[in-house]
């Protein structure tokens, strides 16, 4: 009991010891130095191995969540790197994922949703600070261009203050500039051995609302963006490796809507409900996967974010085996020549 005891105090004195060491100067100097050199030292996330097809969930939440970004998701091969939508909190998970923004080569935008294009700016700012080569190209539906010249235009003293700042041989002004570009259905974008096909997404009264098939050589990733599962989406998700699809767990927000009803928020109910109105259910996506010989679907944008477990458990209720619920930093690797799905954990 004596040795228990000296070792107490000894454990006890060396935690008060070390506290009081972390508020010395020249130790928090060190420790700082320390995390500099450690931060400087990582960069950008390096592909390495196999040559694959990698999609990081950058947003997997929508506007009923709290505590996970907004919709977006990352495209990346050895030479190629796409993101799908820009919502809130995104950009700061596109940077802790360590992503390549220098060669960032197109933003593909499925509607203009705040939740998906909320942080357009952000990513524009933080790829042209890395060297961004050329102008950032937004691709979007109908509306495209207005939107990207808002933006442009009320970010132009933000531009101005930062050329001025750092110079134009750093900052080359006509790079901090957004391009936009039109896109519609059917239409491909074709860059190498990387082809985007965009197809018709159900978001009424939304239109036009947009979803991509990226292919790479051999392996295949769908995003749906917002959109109720339709045909359009059972024939392009025909063969895919991988469908991000938005989910609506009908179990969760219906309760949801019936309480706030009965507490008097008459308002919250009847936008919670409305919601339901054009996002896949987790029951329609089920049965889309006996419809399309499509490998693994994984549910995005979800609404609601679950906030525990029991929740999550209800999400993924009667889901099958091939059926995956993403949250933030989550990321799944496709090898060329290979069926295998990596799915990796933040």
């Amino acid at each position: 009991m004596k040795k228990l005891l000296i070792l107490l105090f000894a454990l006890a004195l060396a935690l008060v010891t070390g506290r009081l060491a972390l508020e010395i100067p020249a130790v928090q100097d060190a420790l700082l130095s320390r995390g500099a050199a450690s931060m400087a030292m990582q960069g950008d996330r390096v592909q390495a191995g196999e040559d694959s097809l990698r999609v990081y969930v950058c947003g997997s939440a929508s506007p009923l969540g709290m505590g996970q970004a907004q919709a977006c998701i990352a495209v990346v091969t050895p030479d190629h790197f796409y993101l799908i939508d820009s919502g809130a909190g995104s950009t700061e998970n596109i940077n802790r994922l360590r992503l390549p923004t220098g060669r960032l080569q197109g933003l593909l935008l499925t509607h203009f949703h705040s939740d998906h294009i909320a942080e357009i700016y952000e990513v524009n700012l933080g790829s042209w600070v890395n060297a961004r080569p050329a102008p950032l190209i937004v691709y979007g539906p109908e509306g495209v261009r207005e939107v990207v010249k808002a933006i442009n235009e009320g970010y132009r003293m933000d531009r101005l203050h930062r050329v001025a700042h750092h110079g134009e041989a750093l900052l080359a002004p006509e790079l901090g500039v957004l391009a936009a570009q039109p896109i519609s259905a059917g239409e491909v974008l074709q860059d190498g051995d990387l082809k985007i096909t965009a197809y018709m997404a159900e978001h009424p009264p939304i239109h036009p609302a947009v979803g991509y098939r990226i292919d790479y050589r051999g392996r295949s990733v769908v995003v749906s963006g917002d959109s109720n599962v339709s045909a359009k989406t059972v024939e392009i998700s025909d063969g895919a490796d991988l469908l991000l699809h938005d989910a609506l767990s009908l179990p969760i927000v219906m309760p949801l809507a019936e309480s706030l009803e009965a507490n008097g928020r008459t308002r919250q109910s009847k936008i919670v409900r409305d919601v339901i109105d054009y996002h896949a259910s987790t029951a329609s996506l089920i049965e889309l996967s006996a419809q399309s010989d499509v490998d693994m679907v994984a549910y995005y944008h979800l609404v609601p974010v679950p906030p525990n477990g029991i929740a999550e458990s209800v999400f993924m209720r009667n889901a099958p085996d091939n059926f995956v619920l993403t949250s933030d930093l989550m990321w799944f690797e496709l090898p060329i020549g290979s069926d295998q799905i990596v799915v990796n954990q933040p």
